[in-house]
């Protein structure tokens, strides 16, 4: 009897640690996921506030700069036309006051009758540098500003400008402060300076308080860090999403080691296996095809097109990888990827030949998400380059959600980067669409322009989708051009750029950039 409650006792302890144990770990885990998801969140967040803000200060820096070469009368009217001249060039300079230390003469606007003196600076570094948090003053009154000045000229900058970045969570709240004072100069909408200057002092660089989650980061270049909350809200959607997913794989954990043993021998060779070493190996290379100017016959830039070569010595296209890559949710890695082979391949090359360009192709999935724009941004900085020299191109089929993608276009053009529809004609976009989405380049699709030295119906289509491009002031690239006959119907169209094999094929890093400094480059093929 004893022996039986036993083996009875014992058979329950098994049950309660192979039920428990892994409910336990997946609630953990679950828990984990939750908060690394959450943190990740606010620190992107972050990290694009703290870009935007660098983006401000230099700026401001030569806007300031450009003020101090005046010579001539100060404060008189050609005086605040320069400076107004100034302010209108600069996206986040609001106006330019010339000073005397701390009393301020007169603006772009107007000049004091008498100099009004700013009561003493937050920031200040010699020999004459000193920054103003949140002023009112004559020249902006009723409005709190930011004064930054230098020498004579002080610029004026809107607090908002720091943290004009898009984000789907509504809930979050943030402030950008000064690492040397711990003072804020900018503020979300809902940001509360007395809530959160105490924060800024705790050791941890996430933390949760009082209901929300609370993560810090800093500047690496500038003494400028931010603090960024949102409501547990968001940690608790994540959790529990995570439960759903775990908990039941904790019940079944022991079938799961089984199928993930015989399924891995399986999937050894499988085309995602496949992808992923041939992205750790660095097997996929870029190729660049030239674009060409056949108005002034010179290539302007070129487009990267991304290549795998295969073991069995067959090169795969992105048509036949790019889908594999988007339905095994690897396509973020992959544009990873791109884009740093990119600058790899010619980014110091891009910095010597500021005009030239490279046309980056994104795929729709990449349009979910801003943490794109803040990526190629560092590489811009990293290797001397500039934004225009970056272009943005998506196929038609990844604007179909309109609504959804035109802020995301927005955001890229207003960080700098031209945006072109690739591929049009063979998706869903009309005249609406395109008025909509506000892109700057219109690619037209190969198909349309092989039949062009006949008279069918591609040849009326082709003549639309130009007139379409002409009436909202687009680019219009003609892609697959490979005859002299294509190229002169194309440009007594007004099409001005083409690329294609009449000019040259996808090239190489090294071979293209050889193509471009070659002299046989200057001696484009003419249209007649």
């Amino acid at each position: 009897m004893h022996h039986a409650a036993g083996r009875r006792a014992l058979r329950i302890t098994g049950i309660i640690m192979v039920v428990l144990l892994p409910v336990i770990f997946s609630v953990w885990f679950a828990q984990l996921r939750a908060v690394s998801d959450t943190r990740d969140h606010l620190r992107s967040f972050a990290q694009l506030i703290l870009n935007r803000t660098s983006m401000v200060v230099q700026d401001a820096l030569l806007a300031r700069s450009m003020a101090a070469s005046f010579r001539g009368d100060i404060c008189s009217d050609a005086h605040r036309q320069f400076m107004l001249d100034i302010v209108r060039g600069h996206l986040f300079v609001e106006d330019i006051i010339y000073a005397r230390g701390d009393s301020f003469l007169c603006s772009t606007q107007f000049t004091l009758s008498h100099p009004w003196t700013i009561r003493h600076a937050n920031f200040t570094r010699p020999p004459d540098t000193a920054i103003y948090y949140y002023r009112d003053t004559p020249f902006y009154a009723g409005y709190k500003m930011i004064y930054m000045r230098e020498g004579n000229y002080a610029v004026v900058i809107n607090p908002r400008a720091y943290g004009d970045v898009m984000s789907d969570d509504a809930s979050i709240i943030y402030g950008t402060y000064d690492t040397i004072n711990d003072e804020f100069f900018s503020l979300s909408p809902h940001g509360d300076m007395k809530t959160l200057s105490p924060l800024i002092r705790r050791k941890e660089q996430t933390f949760q308080l009082d209901g929300r989650f609370y993560t810090i980061a800093r500047s690496p270049n500038r003494p400028v860090a931010i603090i960024v909350s949102t409501t547990m809200t968001r940690f608790h959607d994540q959790f529990w999403h995570e439960l759903t997913l775990t908990l039941p794989l904790g019940l079944i954990c022991s079938v799961i080691v089984i199928v993930v043993w015989t399924r891995t021998r399986q999937q050894l060779n499988s085309p995602r296996r496949r992808l992923t070493r041939a992205l750790n190996k660095q097997q996929l290379c870029l190729y660049y095809q030239p674009i060409i100017d056949i108005r002034h016959g010179r290539c302007v830039g070129a487009e990267a097109l991304l290549r795998w070569p295969a073991f069995n010595g067959m090169t795969m296209s992105p048509a036949e990888f790019v889908p594999l890559a988007e339905k095994e949710g690897m396509i973020a890695h992959l544009t990873d990827y791109v884009v740093d082979r990119l600058f790899n391949d010619l980014g110091h090359y891009l910095a010597g030949q500021r005009e030239l360009y490279i046309s980056l192709n994104l795929s729709a999935t990449d349009f979910n998400s801003p943490r794109l724009i803040a990526m190629i941004a560092d590489k811009l900085v990293r290797y001397r380059v500039l934004p225009h020299q970056i272009k943005i191109e998506v196929t038609e089929r990844g604007f179909i959600d309109v609504p959804k993608t035109t802020p995301v276009i927005q955001a890229f053009r207003q960080a700098g980067y031209e945006i072109a529809i690739d591929d049009f004609g063979t998706g869903y976009s009309n005249l609406h669409n395109l008025h909509s989405l506000n892109v700057d380049i219109l690619k037209i699709d190969k198909s349309f322009i092989d039949p062009l030295a006949t008279h069918g119906a591609s040849h009326l289509v082709a003549e639309h989708i130009i007139g379409m491009a002409q009436s909202l002031r687009l680019k219009v690239i003609a892609e697959g051009v490979e005859t002299l006959e294509q190229v002169n119907w194309l440009l007594k169209r007004g099409v001005q750029f083409c690329q294609g094999w009449y000019f040259a094929k996808a090239l190489p890093p090294q071979a293209f950039i050889a193509w471009v400094d070659k002299p046989e480059a200057a001696a484009i093929p003419q249209p007649e």
